[in-house]
């Protein structure tokens, strides 16, 4: 369904959230996660609101407050209030409908996340041979990431990771029309975006998305620890299990289409791969794993098809120790070829899919 048009907000429509420590909401569609919430939403005389005043200790809730519609009218006309910093809309937050007219019709927001080095950009290869999908490589940026264009927006600081508080919903927005106006082949149906540290903010780019009227689709690579035998970015574990939550956060998150690919698959198990990807984005027929689309924007391993890459250097899997927290989310991802499931004992997992140890 396309965005509704643009108008002014009800004046009698009032929105007042509250919310527990380690709570994040999109400034669209106010959505909030914490030890505890209330949300309450009133419209003239008539009450609509959900309660919710417990929970246990430590665990994490999601829930939605209010609808898209308030969430739009928040984004531009500033209606929304929030008793906690930070939550509501950046000051001198971007109008998009500043920027030159873009036709969103027809077309499809594709956003490929996974942790860095993980290997989203040999993904973005093998998804830009379909010929249908257009990237960011006009722009000249490395991988053709986002980063820097949002750097030199001003909606993010120099290597920023995964701060899910440093761009709003809004900036995605503009961010996204401005992409339209000067970077992407607009005679393709399917927009990609393949920036990793995005992982932690799939709730405002699907927002973002919702307001300029263009459907998303979030494709999200998991790599498992055993198959990360870099020796340029050797495994963290910490670091790991912090964007490992992030995943699972998506795939979870029913509000969003989402479609997981293994890193393992695409070395042992690409057929599977592509039909997966064209069964989710139907715009794409024909996938060329032994071209990439970096071919010629990149340099080194990262221009090479995935399956010519493989064939030079086989994907090793070596055991290692991990914590039973992070076992119990692989467990989650579906990985149980050795006994991840089994070995996450001691681990106890919260509503929301965040894995949290007994401690």
């Amino acid at each position: 369904a396309r965005a509704p048009e643009w108008r002014a907000c009800p004046a009698d429509i009032m929105v007042s959230i509250a919310m527990g420590k380690g709570d994040e909401r999109s400034a669209l569609l106010p959505e909030t996660t914490g030890e505890s919430a209330r949300a309450s939403a009133h419209q003239g005389a008539v009450g609509v609101g959900n309660g919710f005043n417990s929970w246990a200790s430590g665990k994490r809730v999601a829930m939605i407050a209010v609808g898209a519609v308030l969430g739009v009218c928040g984004l531009v006309g500033g209606y929304m209030h929030s008793t906690m910093p930070g939550v509501a809309p950046k000051e001198g937050d971007p109008d998009f409908r500043t920027l030159p007219p873009v036709d969103f019709d027809d077309k499809t927001l594709l956003i490929v996340v996974g942790l860095p080095f993980s290997g989203t950009s040999a993904l973005e290869g093998l998804l830009g041979t379909s010929g249908v999908i257009t990237d960011l490589c006009k722009s000249n940026t490395w991988q053709c990431e986002n980063t820097v264009l949002l750097e030199d927006m001003g909606f993010i600081n120099e290597n920023v990771h995964c701060d899910p508080d440093d761009v709003t919903a809004a900036e995605f927005a503009y961010a996204y029309k401005d992409f339209a106006n000067k970077w992407w082949d607009m005679s393709k149906p399917v927009l990609m975006d393949k920036t990793p540290n995005m992982l932690c903010r799939h709730r405002f780019v699907r927002d973002a998305a919702a307001a300029l009227g263009v459907p998303v689709k979030f494709v999200v690579l998991t790599h498992h620890p055993f198959s990360w035998n870099s020796e340029s970015h050797p495994f963290n574990e910490d670091y790991y299990a912090e964007n490992l939550a992030y995943t699972l956060d998506i795939l979870a998150d029913s509000s969003v289409d989402s479609l997981k690919v293994r890193y393992e698959d695409m070395a042992w198990n690409m057929d599977e791969v592509i039909k997966s990807i064209k069964a989710f984005v139907p715009a794409v027929k024909n996938l060329n794993p032994w071209h990439s689309s970096l071919s010629d924007d990149s340099k080194g391993d990262r221009g090479m098809g995935v399956s010519e890459y493989f064939q030079h250097e086989p994907l090793e899997w070596i055991a290692k120790d991990l914590e039973p927290a992070t076992y119990a989310m692989l467990c989650k991802l579906g990985y149980n070829e050795d006994g991840e499931c089994a070995a996450s004992a001691g681990a106890s997992e919260s509503p929301s899919g965040f894995v949290e140890t007994d401690e």
